[in-house]
């Protein structure tokens, strides 16, 4: 059986702040110290229940427009008011039975989907 241990996203070159604030402030994760042997490459880490979200800085970079990883969320009603009173641009989708979800991309342009499962009553 395999896990996820960490997810990479590309962020273009000297964006940390801009990361900090989207992924920490806006999103709610927490930021983890990258190992002093990779800190020079620049990019940040975020804790995820369970795993790691990696930011690693890609030059050239290009946005990942399509490709995108799925966050669980235990309220993503309380995400969503977070994204809609920043004035972050989401999309939400019905298309999945069972799960609230919606898009966004994050400051650079990565799309990244946030979801719940829907539970029974």
């Amino acid at each position: 059986m395999l896990a996820i241990d960490h997810i990479q996203i590309a962020i273009p070159k000297g964006n940390e702040d801009e990361c900090r604030a989207f992924g920490g402030d806006l999103v709610g994760l927490r930021e983890i110290p990258k190992p002093e042997a990779l800190q020079a490459r620049g990019g940040l880490w975020f804790a995820l229940a369970g795993s790691e979200l990696h930011l690693g800085v890609e030059e050239p970079f290009a946005p990942a427009k399509k490709a995108h990883p799925g966050f669980r969320s235990n309220d993503i009603t309380a995400l969503a008011a977070r994204f809609e009173t920043a004035g972050q641009d989401m999309v939400w989708d019905t298309a999945i039975k069972g799960r609230q979800r919606f898009f966004a991309n994050d400051p650079f342009g990565n799309r990244l989907e946030f979801l719940q499962e829907e539970t029974s009553q």
